[in-house]
């Protein structure tokens, strides 16, 4: 049913007003007013004034929060970043380090080289004075005894006694002709 209808209904039958045949008066009225005015202050104060200065207070926490992450985030952001420096510096003088390793091994490197160029070449120059000292003592000892043969056959030949001085020349002579062909 409808409501309107219920009350027009209710008010026919009763033959007078609708408060009265609900037991409202004016003082009723005022005074649930009264109660719900004491309610709706007493509810505020007691009730929504401490919950909304919780909710502030949560609020504030959690902005105190959000601030200390984001100076976190930052803070970690300049961390990563000065740490990416250090690695990139730390690359670089390893480069440079290893670079110089291998500009010092190859000096010494070169520096072994030349060395060895040194004594190969000393050894071959005393090998060659050992040489051209044994190939002179060889010519003196085979003059000596081709002088000594030339002389002795000489003698025979001849069948006088040779003096040193044709001795010599004969040597001479001889050695000349051997040395052309």
């Amino acid at each position: 049913m409808n409501f309107g209808f219920a009350v027009s209904r209710l008010l026919a039958e009763s033959g007078g007003s609708v408060f009265d045949s609900l037991g409202i008066t004016w003082e009723s009225i005022v005074l649930h007013l009264f109660n719900l005015i004491v309610l709706t202050v007493g509810l505020y104060f007691l009730l929504f004034r401490p919950v909304k200065k919780m909710i502030k207070q949560r609020q504030e926490k959690v902005k105190k929060i959000e601030q200390e992450n984001a100076d976190l985030n930052e803070e970690v952001k300049k961390m990563k970043s000065s740490s990416e420096k250090v690695l990139s510096e730390a690359k670089k003088e390893a480069a440079a380090i290893h670079e110089s390793a291998v500009k010092v091994a190859n000096q010494k490197a070169d520096e072994i080289v030349s060395d060895a160029r040194d004594r190969a070449k000393t050894l071959i120059e005393q090998t060659q004075r050992e040489m051209d000292e044994e190939r002179n003592k060889l010519r003196s000892d085979i003059e000596k005894q081709i002088a000594d043969v030339s002389v002795a056959v000489a003698e025979k030949v001849i069948e006088k006694k040779i003096t040193p001085e044709d001795n010599k020349a004969l040597i001479e002579k001889c050695l000349d002709e051997w040395s052309k062909e």
